[in-house]
């Protein structure tokens, strides 16, 4: 009987061992600290395709699309949002950003950015699912200043609590955001904040920082679900955001909060003020996008 027992606890551990595995290989991004729940590599047969854009006609769609013109975004903003730094070029979606200085209501702005959103006159906004953006990059320079950006907001995005509400960034390229780190890196972020319900804080959460050949077209994608949004690339996993993760921030006590409003789509190409110089910009710096798509996850 004892030896029964004991073979049969010996199959419970091995069981136990072998559903740890399982539940370890799959999923092996790294994540806030939790078990991730969604896959390492995007499975497009467990999707359906929602809403997608080619760029390949000859002007932009404004029945999806607004395309912003003399537009800050902030009172901290640095540069002006301007039309002509968004338009169709062989096939794709340029948003580019250069040195031009302009004069909008009585104050100047050395340089200007492209920016269009999803609230076009019929638009598109969605709430979890899979969106993705076929991007190419421009080179940098040492210490550049051009901030593209493929990001996320609530609808409506345009109400006075932003940036102090949600936004999710799904790939953001710079390489004067790691200290004294000069490399160029794209990283994906969650950042939210509460007063009455986190205290007096606002979170900003960025993923790993990730290395590629920027100036290849990439997939940039954003998997999210109610509990856990994930941060891919060309369809590969490479961070997860967890809700109520109690592993992030402790000192602040905030957990991990993943959005559950309705968002829309947002391109958009800053300039950082801090290292902003005239010579950067002889020629127009741009940001390709081939393609973007949005998926609603199948019921299973």
């Amino acid at each position: 009987m004892q030896q029964k027992m004991k073979s049969i606890k010996n199959s419970f551990a091995f069981i136990s061992i072998c559903a740890c595995l399982f539940v370890l290989a799959s999923a092996t991004h790294d994540t806030t600290c939790g078990q991730s729940q969604h896959p390492d590599v995007i499975n497009y047969q467990d999707f359906t395709l929602q809403f997608e854009d080619q760029f390949n006609k000859i002007e932009i769609n404004t029945q999806y699309w607004n395309v912003s013109d003399n537009l800050i975004r902030t009172n901290q903003q640095f540069q002006i949002y301007t039309k002509e730094n968004v338009k169709i070029k062989d096939d794709n979606l340029v948003l580019s950003a250069q040195y031009k200085p302009t004069t909008l209501e009585q104050k100047k702005y050395d340089y200007s950015g492209g920016y269009l959103d999803t609230t076009g006159s019929i638009g598109f906004k969605f709430q979890y699912g899979y969106a993705e953006a076929r991007i190419k990059l421009p080179k940098l320079q040492f210490q550049d200043s051009s901030f593209p950006a493929f990001w996320a907001l609530p609808h409506p995005a345009y109400n006075s609590r932003w940036p102090y509400s949600v936004e999710v960034d799904i790939m953001e390229y710079c390489n004067v955001c790691s200290g004294s780190d000069t490399n160029d890196y794209i990283y994906g972020a969650n950042i939210y904040g509460n007063r009455q319900q986190y205290g007096d804080c606002r979170i900003w959460y960025r993923s790993t920082m990730k290395q590629i050949t920027f100036t290849d077209y990439h997939l940039y994608g954003w998997f999210w679900t109610e509990k856990e949004m994930t941060f891919y690339i060309d369809g590969v996993a490479y961070y997860s955001y967890i809700f109520n993760d109690p592993s992030n921030n402790k000192s602040i006590g905030c957990p991990v909060v993943i959005p559950d409003k309705e968002f829309i789509l947002i391109f958009d190409f800053a300039v950082i003020e801090k290292y902003a110089k005239p010579e950067h910009y002889k020629e127009p710096k741009e940001m390709y996008v081939d393609y973007v798509k949005v998926y609603s996850l199948n019921k299973k």
